[in-house]
């Protein structure tokens, strides 16, 4: 019988020497609920640092004064802990080696691997003092048996890839160098690819990351068997990132592509694809009726360079990249994301948080009148307070009326 492992652990990626980039955004979110009894949730798609952070958190604890034994650490994708993978086995290793008279703090790496791990995560709650971390790769992490039997009784913590003031500060990187902002737009946030300097080696990695999200997380849950078509689909829709969706015209073009499907059977598929977090859906809402329209949703994919790496590089869509980037760095900051539509004009963004809203434009370039026209018209039709910005790659300022212009990577480097 194995035990648990109470030394440090760091399954972290390294680069230039032991550097490693706290990621103190969402550290100083959990930390006030370290000696809670709440389970804290930390959600993500893969390789986004959701096992760093965990071990982030547990050096956090060590720091205030926490006896090594106290901490229970197990990372379920390590064949280590393989006879641990259903609720009973689980929870009678823990019933043996969490101690009685102290409170044991307990890190669970992706547990949905673990059949019923709902029932051992609600157990542990009312057997011992513990406080409980867990990650999970799929959103569907927190519905079902586990909201029944915990409600208000977790927290959610959204992970995502590096924001590019991340990812700057990691590698040390001038924020304001061309080459450095337009890296990070072809490769992403996923800090793995730092560790490689050629644009091969790292368009190999992304491409493993594609594959290990499709075969663990999406295709599983869909327990499918026509593979090459949902793999198709899932190119199409990562790569199709900040357009309209609409099930009929992708019915259309897998049927130009010689594959027969159903509007049906594309829900399904997109309903797997958003468990696995590698896109997020964002819904229009009428701004002048305040409503959500349920049709032509948008879809962002939560990293460029699993989009990125599909396409020829040298035709970057700056545009569908900008507006991508720009919607990530939102819900990354804790907004809640919308589409806006006012008249006939469409915004591109309304980003609320309590007491706060910011109404946004993103364009590439505003590189004539019309752009400007266009990019302007949509905000100056709101009679609201609330802030107004248009955002572009330009470095002249083309304020007015009251709406901000900020460059994209100004407006990156200051949320």
């Amino acid at each position: 019988m194995f035990s648990l492992y109470h030394g440090v652990y760091y399954d972290i990626l390294r680069i230039r020497g032991d550097k490693m980039l706290l990621r103190e955004k969402y550290l100083r979110k959990i930390e006030p609920f370290i000696e809670s009894d709440l389970i804290k949730v930390l959600t993500g798609m893969r390789r986004s640092g959701k096992s760093v952070l965990l071990n982030q958190i547990r050096d956090k604890v060590v720091a205030n004064g926490v006896d090594m034994k106290q901490i229970h650490f197990i990372n379920f994708e390590s064949l280590k802990y393989r006879a641990l993978y259903d609720a009973e086995s689980l929870y009678d290793y823990l019933n043996i080696n969490l101690l009685i008279n102290k409170k044991n703090y307990i890190f669970f790496d992706e547990i949905q691997i673990v059949d019923g791990f709902e029932r051992v995560l609600n157990s542990l709650r009312v057997d011992f003092d513990v406080s409980i971390f867990v990650t999970g790769s799929n959103a569907d992490l927190l519905s079902g048996e586990l909201a029944t039997l915990l409600s208000g009784r977790y927290i959610k913590f959204d992970i995502f890839p590096f924001t590019y003031t991340e990812y700057v500060n990691f590698l040390s990187l001038n924020p304001k160098d061309e080459e450095v902002f337009k890296n990070y737009l072809i490769f992403g946030g996923l800090p793995q690819t730092y560790s490689f300097h050629s644009n091969h080696e790292k368009e190999a990695l992304l491409i493993d990351i594609l594959d290990s999200i499709v075969y663990k997380d999406i295709l599983m849950n869909l327990s499918a068997k026509n593979i090459e078509t949902i793999k198709r689909f899932i190119s199409y829709v990562v790569q199709s990132t900040s357009l309209d969706f609409n099930a009929k015209s992708i019915v259309k073009y897998l049927k130009s592509e010689r594959i027969s499907t159903t509007p049906d059977t594309i829900y399904s598929y997109i309903d797997a694809i958003l468990n696995s977090l590698i896109v997020r859906k964002c819904s229009r809402y009428d701004i002048k009726g305040k409503k959500i329209l349920k049709r032509n949703e948008k879809y962002y994919v939560a990293d460029l360079g699993l989009r990125n790496h599909t396409l020829n590089l040298e035709k970057i869509d700056y545009g569908a990249c900008y507006e991508t980037i720009i919607f990530n760095q939102l819900i990354s900051d804790g907004y809640g994301v919308t589409i806006g539509k006012i008249n006939e004009f469409e915004v591109d963004f309304i980003a609320t948080k309590p007491g706060k809203k910011k109404y946004i434009q993103v364009s590439y370039q505003l590189a004539s009148e019309e752009i400007i026209e266009r990019e302007f018209r949509g905000l100056e039709q709101i009679s609201d307070n609330f802030e107004k910005i248009v955002i572009s790659g330009d470095t002249l300022d083309f304020s007015r009326d009251g709406i901000k212009h900020i460059n994209i990577i100004d407006f990156l480097m200051d949320t």
